[in-house]
C-alpha cells in the first residue's frame, strides 16, 4: 500500500498528547499514534458510532450561544434544501 505523507497542523494540546503516548512507549512514533486514531475513527464511522466533536472554540461558548448557532445552521440548511426563494 503506498504511503502518502501529510503535514497537518495540530494544537499544542494535541501535540503534547501524541508525544506523551510515544514517550510512555504506547507507540513507537507520532505517525503511529495518528494512524491508529484515524483507523479508530474509520471503524466508528462504519459502525454508525461517529459523532463529531465540538471545535476547541465551541467548548468556551455558553450553551445558549451554541444552541443559537446550531438553530441558525439548521434553519440555513432547511432553506438550502428547499431551493432558492
Amino acid at each position: 500500500m503506498p504511503i502518502e505523507q501529510m503535514n497537518i497542523p495540530l494544537s499544542s494540546r494535541m501535540a503534547r498528547f501524541i508525544r506523551s503516548k510515544v514517550k510512555k512507549g504506547d507507540y513507537t512514533n507520532a505517525s503511529e499514534v495518528v494512524r491508529n486514531a484515524v483507523r479508530r475513527l474509520q471503524v466508528d464511522e462504519s459502525a454508525g458510532n461517529y459523532r463529531a466533536q465540538p471545535a476547541d472554540f465551541e467548548t468556551h461558548l455558553p450553551a445558549v450561544e451554541r444552541d443559537d448557532i446550531r438553530r441558525s445552521v439548521q434553519r440555513g440548511n432547511q432553506g438550502h434544501r428547499s431551493g432558492p426563494v
